[in-house]
């Protein structure tokens, strides 16, 4: 699979490359999202060089990491470094004698601050005197979420307010993964996307079957010898720390349970015992939070939890409750069982990515003037009330956006789309909005001919599969 957007990120790490200064950067984002290969890339056409850290001792680190800047200082792996101090330190030197400003890459982080604590002190010593008297430019990566942000972000780490760059890489967009996976339709494109997200290294372990998603998802994660069957204890056990005693929550959340009692009485706990799994497994990106259009988050009694990454919730879903059929099951059985769940993930999916684009469509924006811009739209709910999928107002206030998400695999007919139109043009607007409103109808595909009806918009998959690349 050819290498994929990330121009903002590259960019930004280029404009870093021109400093004669040097500099210090930090990238991070979760295993597979493809930090490794932006790095590499950036990292072969600057004339870098990239290490990487792993999980043995400090020592042996050290001296993995010294052989493998020896490939560009011949003989530096020759020297035992005692600490890091010394390692970095006769880098310096040598980056000196050279006049190469790098950039010099440290790739999985966390594994050597987990060897040695006090390895960030050691590096802020190091960017604030050797790095800026050579222009030596110098990036550090990592997976752990948690801890890159801790190292970075937290007025108490030694390397606060030391980068010029931090970058948390963000899963790609849906609308690259059509030609990514060499897809016929948008429809493929759309079910592909809500499987496996926005993460590379998926796509490039799907590429291989094309359309065929049921036996890609047979041999990828049903069997229980497949590359991703056990995906996510993965994902939490590469935190650090390590975070599997997080996955009880996230099997709560996708037997259905989505309130913080409901989370709480499944897993006999208390209420306040919640809060800290929570914002973990929110600061992850694992799980986010929802609370209706016009509430405050501060202080919402209706805030509702949800599994964010679309594998993940496709995990939880459909193969951790029944891990014991999968694992004793023959093919064909596995492929029944998704058959019966598969609509129910797509319909789910196909309402988040749309309410995550939809102001971003073209065709939506073209309804406003040159100088205004919708809001991101949320969900409304209220007891006995019509739920809304899509509310939003324009930036000035004066204009509601009210929409309507449906989901089939098949296109949607005249009299479906007439129907659903006056069904969307009835409802009851939420309180407190404005009163001049715009209706909008969103649906995977329609058939051929099939006309809008009056007071509706109506945007298909291709809409919202362009609108996700303007985000």
């Amino acid at each position: 699979m050819d290498f994929i957007d990330r121009q903002e990120e590259l960019k930004r790490l280029r404009r870093l490359s021109t400093n004669k200064n040097g500099g210090f950067a930090v990238l991070y984002g979760r295993r597979r999202i493809g930090k490794s290969y932006l790095l590499t890339k950036w990292c072969s056409e600057n004339d870098g060089l990239y290490t990487v850290g792993d999980t043995s001792s400090s020592s042996l680190q050290r001296q993995t990491i010294a052989g493998m800047i020896a490939s560009r200082f011949p003989g530096f792996d020759e020297v035992i470094y005692p600490n890091w101090h010394a390692l970095l330190h006769a880098l310096s030197l040598r980056a000196q004698a050279a006049a190469w400003h790098g950039p010099f890459i440290m790739d999985e982080f966390p594994y050597l601050v987990t060897s040695d604590e006090t390895l960030p002190s050691v590096l802020q010593s190091w960017i604030d005197s050797e790095i800026r008297q050579n222009g030596l430019l110098v990036v550090i990566s990592g997976s752990s979420q948690h801890m890159m942000q801790g190292l970075t972000l937290y007025k108490s780490s030694p390397l606060y307010g030391r980068a010029q760059e931090i970058l948390p890489l963000a899963p790609l967009a849906a609308g690259y993964i059509q030609e990514a996976l060499n897809l016929t339709t948008s429809l493929d494109a759309l079910k592909a996307y809500f499987i496996w997200g926005g993460v590379p290294r998926y796509w490039q372990s799907a590429e291989t079957y094309s359309d065929d998603i049921d036996n890609c998802l047979d041999d990828l994660v049903f069997n229980p010898l497949g590359l991703y069957h056990e995906e996510p204890n993965y994902l939490l056990q590469s935190e650090i720390p390590n975070a599997i005693s997080l996955r009880p929550y996230l099997e709560a959340i996708g037997y259905g349970a989505h309130r913080i009692s409901e989370i709480a009485s499944r897993l006999q706990q208390s209420t306040t015992a919640m809060s800290r799994p929570m914002a973990r497994l929110v600061e992850l990106g694992l799980v986010k939070k929802e609370i209706p259009f016009g509430e405050s988050e501060r202080n919402s009694k209706k805030t509702l939890y949800s599994i964010a990454d679309p594998f993940c919730h496709f995990w939880f879903q459909v193969v951790a409750p029944r891990r014991s059929f999968f694992d004793q099951s023959p093919k064909n059985a596995r492929l029944l069982a998704w058959a019966k769940y598969a609509n129910a993930i797509y319909a789910y999916q196909w309402e988040q990515l749309a309410r995550k684009t939809l102001h971003h469509a073209r065709r939506i924006q073209s309804l406003l003037k040159d100088d205004d811009c919708w809001l991101p739209p949320k969900r409304w709910w209220q007891e006995n009330q019509p739920e809304w999928d899509i509310v939003s107002t324009n930036f000035a206030g004066d204009i509601a956006l009210l929409g309507e998400v449906k989901w089939s695999q098949h296109p949607f007919t005249q009299s479906e789309v007439n129907q659903l139109s006056q069904e969307l043009l009835k409802r009851k607007s939420p309180p407190k909005i404005p009163a001049k409103a715009i209706h909008v109808l969103i649906l995977p595909t329609i058939e051929d001919n099939v006309q809008t009806p009056d007071g509706i918009c109506m945007l298909t998959a291709e809409d919202i599969l362009q609108a996700s690349l303007e985000i």
